[in-house]
């Protein structure tokens, strides 16, 4: 009983910790599931805005190259020049437009024309629409310390202002504007070089324990950006706000744990533990057997029901009374019936008329639950001879109780009275009820080889028993001594640990086997 207890108490203790854990680890995935998801959609908007920003640039740059090239010229003149800067000046996203003549560059808005004309280096990409793009180059005119994104069509070029694609994202968020011609080739334009990951052809997401990953592409122009925040930044900028989540799922964790324990301890009390087992199918028995001390043979068992869960054993001394309080007697008794003719059925090494006793509670003779129940009738067909043990009980004095009776006894099942000699029964009572055997209590047998009181109402009781026409089983019998001294008072049957410790179905066969082998002629 102790170590059931103390394994209960450390199950509740350890799902109490469990359920903190859990409310702490659900509270901890449910804010950084919210994080995230607020970290996508800002990515989504920063990178939609980017990709807008990036096309508009494409936009106004092909427009204003298409118009200058319809001007169709073949030099830089001043007139030129003036078209030139005018449509720099209106212009939102270009910070200057060049003439080109034989791949070289004559003149441009800033410097005019050229003393010496510079040759063009070969262009990275050149797309569908032949406009050829040079994503990263070098402004040869200020010394090559400068670099550019520059678009070229026909005789003239644009260098693209990048500083409204610069303001769209915040300055803690790593981002990336590549110039993508096919799946295969990418440029570094903008932003953090190498950033990029090239995961899809239009959009795509990616979540680590380290960062949150987005990307997403221009359906109108060769371009991409992917952005990328790191979480150690975001805890960073928000040092109050995460140390105050982290309190409350402590907080959680612990309120829920306390919370719980009340709950569990009421759950996995042993009254609960008890009603339960019933629908969790924790009783089960177990065969004692009953010995004939003339011949020491086993010629039958007595059912004994035992408790086990996830949480130990129960013994029947504390299961017994709440089941009957519960008003459980029934459906427990029913789920060992059945269970005992499942074991014995299956046992071929049990003889056709072995005696199976089996016990039932005054209550649910007194309300006639035995009275035409399938199982009953199931116990009446098998091959054994079924004997209900009953405890004498004032439930048992009702004309209900009786009809009862008398029903059983016309199934031809006998009936025993257990634990004889204590509490409510007496041989008057026995008599009237026309029991077939008499189980004489095992504290009666207990100091019988001392001289105690069991030496003198044994053999009184075993006496008045035969003249009653009742079988005498001795319960109790621990010893050899034991069993030579009642079978000495006249006692024929006896059971108890000199014969058998409760036992499995298949133990109880080996034991038949073994005791019939060693008493035969």
């Amino acid at each position: 009983m102790f170590d059931a207890a103390k394994k209960t108490r450390w199950a509740n203790a350890l799902i109490s910790i469990f359920i903190g854990i859990s409310t702490f680890c659900i509270y901890f995935v449910l804010i950084v599931a919210l994080v995230v998801q607020g970290l996508l959609t800002s990515h989504y908007e920063k990178l939609s805005a980017l990709i807008s920003e990036a096309e508009k640039i494409g936009a106004e740059s092909i427009e204003i190259i298409d118009r200058l090239n319809a001007l169709a010229v073949d030099s830089c003149t001043v007139e030129l020049l003036n078209i030139m800067r005018k449509e720099l000046f209106f212009a939102s996203r270009i910070r200057d437009i060049g003439f080109i003549k034989d791949k070289h560059l004559i003149c441009t808005t800033g410097q005019g024309v050229l003393e010496a004309p510079v040759k063009q280096s070969p262009w990275d990409f050149i797309n569908e629409r032949g406009i050829k793009h040079w994503p990263e180059a070098r402004l040869v005119l200020f010394d090559g310390d400068i670099t550019a994104t520059i678009a070229e069509r026909g005789q003239f070029n644009v260098v693209f202002d990048t500083r409204w694609l610069e303001q769209q994202a915040a300055i803690s968020t790593h981002w990336e504007l590549v110039y993508r011609n096919n799946r295969s080739e990418t440029r570094h334009t903008y932003g953090d070089k190498g950033l990029f990951r090239n995961l899809a052809e239009k959009s795509a997401q990616a979540v680590t324990l380290t960062s949150t990953y987005s990307e997403a592409c221009s359906t109108t122009i060769p371009y991409c950006a992917g952005m990328e925040t790191k979480h150690q930044d975001v805890i960073k900028r928000n040092q109050a706000f995460s140390a105050y989540a982290l309190l409350i799922g402590i907080a959680l964790g612990v309120g829920a744990s306390l919370l719980v324990r009340p709950a569990l301890k009421k759950r996995l009390s042993t009254e609960n533990r008890i009603i339960r087992g019933i629908k969790q199918n924790a009783y089960f028995p177990l065969y004692q057997p009953i010995v004939d001390l003339e011949s020491g043979k086993v010629i039958g068992c007595e059912v004994l029901a035992r408790f086990q869960d996830a949480y130990g054993a129960i013994y029947p001394d504390e299961f017994i009374p709440v089941l009957a309080r519960a008003k459980l007697s029934w459906p427990f008794t029913q789920q060992i019936m059945q269970k005992t003719l499942e074991d014995l059925n299956l046992k071929t090494g049990l003889p056709e008329g072995f005696k199976v006793n089996i016990n039932l509670f005054p209550s649910d003779i007194a309300q006639s639950r035995v009275q035409g129940a399938d199982i009953s009738l199931a116990l009446a067909a098998s091959r054994f001879h079924i004997t209900f043990e009953i405890t004498e009980d004032e439930q048992l004095d009702s004309a209900a109780a009786r009809a009862c009776i008398d029903w059983i006894k016309q199934q031809k099942f006998e009936l025993a009275v257990d634990d004889f000699g204590t509490g409510y029964s007496n041989l008057s009572k026995v008599r009237d009820l026309g029991c077939n055997t008499l189980k004489i209590d095992r504290s009666f047998v207990f100091d019988i080889d001392s001289g105690g009181l069991g030496a003198v109402l044994v053999p009184l009781m075993v006496r008045i028993a035969s003249e009653l026409g009742m079988e005498v089983v001795a319960e109790g019998v621990e010893t050899e001594a034991h069993a030579a001294i009642v079978r000495g008072m006249g006692a024929r049957f006896a059971q108890g640990w000199a014969f058998g410790k409760p036992m499995t179905a298949e133990d109880l066969e080996q034991r038949v086997h073994e005791t019939a082998s060693t008493t035969e002629p």
